[in-house]
């Protein structure tokens, strides 16, 4: 209903009635606009609190992975009775280690290592003195946490020449600050002709699939 048209007004009253009416729509406009500014604001505090929330998450985090992968046959430094004693292995027995280092600014904890080494495809049967599963616990960061698998010296000389190809598989869990559960998983390849091992696939995720 138009109240500026409205019978029984002067013209003066008339005007000032639509100048009220006028006011009235801006104020109304107004508000409108300041409901869509505090939603726009609210939205963007919220993204701005996801987003700082995940930067945290990224930086404050452990980061566990490996260092370095080396294939070595140790000399002698104890007796070998003793040393056979001691660890089950025999004199020639090679192995390889595995250098684990944090490479983030907090601790893990609940860690948790798996080194399985394949030649040619085939799993290395568990050699005594070496432990298939390695608790590490707590790792702080930079802190060097050395992984052990024995080698028979014929399979050792197999891979040194060529003949085998050999294959590490490094599976590691561990928890953050905060209690989420990470997993690092590598494949290193052992390559003769520069006596290192590479990378040949990995993935982060818990589920066990390697690319």
């Amino acid at each position: 209903m138009d109240f500026a048209n409205g019978p029984g007004l002067s013209r003066g009253e008339q005007t000032l009635v639509s100048r009220f009416a006028r006011v009235l729509r801006f104020n109304d406009f107004m508000t409108a606009l300041m409901v869509a500014a505090t939603a726009f604001s609210a939205f963007a505090t919220w993204r701005t609190a996801k987003v700082t929330n995940l930067l945290f998450n990224v930086a404050e985090r452990p980061y566990i992975g490996v260092l370095d992968v080396r294939l070595e046959r140790p000399g002698m430094t104890w007796d070998s009775a003793e040393r056979s004693a001691l660890t089950g292995q025999k004199d020639n027995d090679a192995h390889v280690i595995v250098d684990c280092r944090n490479f983030g600014h907090v601790q893990a904890s609940d860690g948790v290592a798996r080194v399985q080494v394949l030649i040619d495809g085939r799993l290395l049967p568990h050699q005594e003195g070496s432990l298939s599963t390695n608790n590490i616990g707590i790792v702080s960061p930079n802190v060097p946490h050395l992984l052990y698998r024995f080698i028979p010296l014929e399979v050792f000389k197999a891979v040194l020449s060529g003949k085998s190809r050999m294959v590490v598989h490094v599976m590691i869990n561990y928890r953050g600050p905060a209690g989420q559960a990470f997993c690092y998983n590598e494949l290193m390849t052992y390559e003769p002709h520069s006596d290192r091992f590479i990378a040949s696939g990995g993935s982060d995720r818990c589920d066990g699939e390697i690319y």
